[in-house]
């Protein structure tokens, strides 16, 4: 087919050149039968061209949309991660006055510390705080938040202290109901909830009531909020009261705790 097409195009050029009267005459029309049917065929040409000018402006567009989408995303996590630490401060902040208001009405009775671990094999028992030996802390000494009692210190080193929280199952706090004369012992069950006990059925006590420190056990100071009544089982058989509590304190979540001095 290109020889074919050689030579034709050789014979046309001969016949032009050479004057030839015949192809001189019909050379116009020719000229314009080649451009009317060359103009359709270079469009027809041209479209795949257009098409691929369009894909490849299309395919730019694409991955400039994509790195600005990754940009904004970026953007987005940095002012989620600002706003956290933000908020995180301002929950800090809370904390802090809150303390600040009770260490400051008795300056010496009182030592702030930090919750820096927790006894893995107690998870819901024991927390280790940074203060010891050094600070003045000893054994038996209470632990207490804003919110309320925390547990007291069983352990003393040098730089740091570990706490039984009241929700371990060797804890017991001696409580009263509040702004009644209802007594009774308030012991850790290793779970989230606690047990009050010795409450008699002839003790006025009900749900949503507030226990607070009795201060008849040696350990706690008096008044302290302890926790708030959540399940009674008056149907239970003898002549106590099968009763729930829920601390005020959660043990998993504490950041900063209060040491009361013993004098």
């Amino acid at each position: 087919m290109v020889i074919i097409a050689s030579i034709l195009i050789l014979v046309v050029s001969f016949f032009v050149f050479t004057g030839t009267p015949v192809f001189v005459k019909n050379y116009s029309r020719i000229k314009t039968f080649c451009s009317e049917i060359a103009g359709p065929a270079l469009k027809v040409l041209g479209k795949p061209v257009d098409g691929m000018k369009y894909i490849f402006n299309n395919y730019i567009n694409l991955i400039n949309t994509k790195k600005e989408n990754n940009a904004l995303k970026k953007r987005i996590g940095e002012l989620e991660l600002e706003n956290q630490k933000i908020y995180n401060l301002e929950e800090e902040n809370k904390r802090l006055k809150s303390i600040l208001k009770i260490t400051e009405k008795n300056p010496g009775n009182y030592i702030v510390a930090r919750v820096i671990g927790e006894d893995v094999k107690n998870w819901f028992k024991c927390i280790i705080i940074d203060k010891g030996r050094d600070d003045g802390l000893k054994e038996k000494m209470p632990i207490i938040t804003p919110k309320g009692v925390v547990g007291q210190v069983v352990e003393v080193s040098k730089w740091h202290s570990k706490v039984m929280t009241i929700g371990d199952v060797n804890s017991s706090v001696d409580v009263n109901v509040e702004g009644r004369d209802t007594r009774g012992i308030l012991e850790g069950t290793d779970h989230t909830v606690l047990r009050l006990k010795y409450i008699t059925k002839n003790d006025e006590i009900e749900i949503g009531d507030k226990l607070v420190t009795s201060g008849k056990d040696g350990i706690y100071p008096k008044g302290i909020p302890a926790g708030i009544v959540i399940a009674i089982n008056k149907n239970k058989a003898g002549i106590f009261y099968d009763i729930e509590v829920m601390p005020y304190n959660n043990f998993k979540r504490l950041e900063e705790v209060i040491v009361v001095r013993r004098r």
